[in-house]
């Protein structure tokens, strides 16, 4: 009798530590981080970062701009000549061009049409089927920023800064989600 209370005992001991002990991991559990990503900045996924130096030049790219500095376009980005490569660039103001960019939005500031696409905006030359290279447009709202800008606190104020251009987050409608950039003087 004394060892049957002694296996019941041991019984109800070892039952009862899996009950009381708590829940013992080797790992550390993950933190978990939300990531807001804004939907308009979705339109240029999958593209290279601005200001991305490459070891060789896009296949196919055609040169713009003479022989001092020229400027490679593929598919709606330029590349200038860096030490090491070529780096995805803005191109100077005035480099003009034939065919605009697949994908580019009409954006009117004033009596002006612009054309925007990656960070570049364009202006349509008058008598011609040529578009110019301009600098961007104050008070002009487009929906999405290539990667690369850096977000920059002046005051209270939260900008986008691309290639010296500020853009502050303004509400608009006229895009999906509702969000648009500005460019703004500061």
């Amino acid at each position: 009798m004394n060892k049957l209370k002694i296996i019941m005992a041991l019984l109800i001991l070892f039952a009862t530590s899996f009950i009381i002990i708590p829940e013992v991991q080797a790992q550390r559990r993950g933190r978990y981080h939300s990531v807001v990503v804004r939907r308009a900045h979705v339109r240029y996924a999958g593209m290279p970062r601005w200001g991305t130096v490459v070891r060789v030049r896009p296949a196919g790219a055609v040169v713009y701009g003479g022989r001092r500095n020229p400027y490679y376009y593929n598919n709606g980005i330029y590349y200038a000549q860096r030490r090491g490569g070529y780096a995805i660039v803005r191109p100077a103001p005035g480099l003009r061009i034939r065919v605009l960019p697949v994908g580019y939005r009409t954006i009117i500031v004033g009596p002006r049409n612009y054309y925007y696409y990656y960070g570049t905006y364009y202006s349509k030359v008058d008598n011609a089927e040529e578009y110019d290279v301009v600098d961007a447009p104050e008070g002009a709202i487009v929906d999405a920023l290539p990667e690369g800008y850096e977000v920059k606190m002046v005051g209270d104020t939260e900008y986008y800064v691309l290639d010296n251009v500020y853009y502050a987050e303004v509400d608009a409608p006229e895009f999906e989600d509702g969000v648009g950039y500005q460019v703004v003087k500061v």
